[in-house]
């Protein structure tokens, strides 16, 4: 019973995360920030979505003041929510490959986007993040809204130095 009613709620996710798309344009970037693969609707070259910074700025950008395991006191981050880029490629599924320019690789699951307002930093207390500064793209979670997020296994999900999210059903 719990499954059935899981996966009810996982589908229902799903479709309004691919049916809420933000509306900006996605013609292929000249230069590439996130690649996004995998189980999606939206393309702009073959089967994946190329997105450039300009891109991802377009989109609505969330604020997050929280303490890091990385940087001393309350920074502010600033960047898309994660799920509005997944709704962006209108992808579905139940977690997200999340692989940094290292070829560091986590899981992220579907209910850490429904649950917390999970952003692709590009910025810090107003600064664009760099390779230096864990940049260009940096998964941030409000750690300091949710004391459960004071937890190992949120702090491997925060990929930096994101280069592709791969959509897995």
């Amino acid at each position: 019973m719990f499954q059935r009613i899981l996966s009810t709620l996982i589908c229902l996710f799903a479709y309004s995360l691919a049916h809420s798309q933000p509306n900006i344009e996605l013609p292929l970037p000249s230069e590439v920030a996130l690649t996004v693969t995998g189980n999606i609707q939206e393309t702009n070259q073959q089967s994946t979505l190329q997105l450039s910074i300009t891109q991802l700025k377009a989109l609505p950008q969330q604020t997050i003041n929280t303490t890091t395991r990385w940087t001393e006191g309350i920074i502010e981050f600033k960047g898309p929510l994660l799920r509005d880029v997944i709704a962006l490629a209108k992808g579905t599924g139940r977690s997200i490959k999340a692989i940094a320019s290292n070829e560091y690789l986590i899981e992220i699951p579907f209910a850490d986007v429904e649950t917390y307002n999970v952003i692709l930093a590009l910025e810090q207390d107003g600064k664009a993040l760099t390779m230096r500064t864990k940049g260009p793209i940096w998964v941030v979670y409000p750690w300091s809204d949710h004391k459960i997020l004071d937890d190992g296994k949120f702090y491997a999900r925060s990929i930096w130095q994101l280069k592709a999210l791969d959509i897995n059903e």
